[in-house]
């Protein structure tokens, strides 16, 4: 049997195509540790041992936090959006712990430059009232000014609280240009 050298091109060129598709359908739930952005080092998560509890918190957005812009009309160096989040959690030790993960994107406008910035994230939990943990990070995505959308993933792998008395958890994401000296927060805080 004689194959076209076109069709076999064809084939070759459909195949990581098809696998490429396949992967987009993969959803992250609840138990699985979010996974870090190709090109990061691997850590071990704190999450991957223990028991998954029967509570895990969904994580929400305040208002104002999910869209970070920099500069206006002509000067406007960029538009930073959260696109979705995640979350899992585990008890271990007497402890609740958590991952938590934003993607998002971020799109030149008329005034970028190219290279790096730094978009300021802030995951907070507040117990029953009263902030249980609140950290801000920094992540850094590259952009081209005259190129288009660039995604990105963040993941806070740090939060270790208290177990919780019922299910009084709130968790917040988004992004926090307001921080205190020090990028971090009292408990006395609002998040």
């Amino acid at each position: 049997m004689h194959m076209s050298p076109k069709l076999g091109t064809l084939r070759f060129t459909a195949l990581p195509l098809l696998a490429l598709g396949l992967s987009a359908c993969n959803t992250t739930t609840a138990t699985q540790p979010i996974q870090p952005p190709m090109g990061t080092p691997a850590q071990q998560p704190l999450t991957a041992t223990g028991t998954i509890p029967d509570y895990c918190p969904q994580v929400s957005l305040r208002e104002g936090t999910a869209t970070l812009r920099k500069g206006e009309g002509e000067a406007l160096q960029y538009v930073a959006s959260i696109t979705s989040n995640s979350r899992s959690c585990r008890v271990r030790d007497g402890e609740f712990f958590m991952e938590v993960g934003i993607t998002g994107r971020v799109v030149p406008g008329p005034g970028a430059k190219a290279g790096n910035v730094t978009l300021p994230i802030r995951v907070a939990i507040v117990n029953a009232g009263s902030v249980a943990y609140s950290q801000l990070g920094q992540q850094g995505v590259r952009i081209d000014s005259a190129g288009g959308p660039v995604d990105f993933t963040y993941v806070d792998r740090n939060v270790r609280i208290p177990i919780p008395q019922g299910k009084t958890l709130t968790v917040y994401v988004g992004f926090d240009e307001g921080a205190p000296a020090g990028g971090k927060r009292t408990a006395s805080a609002k998040p």
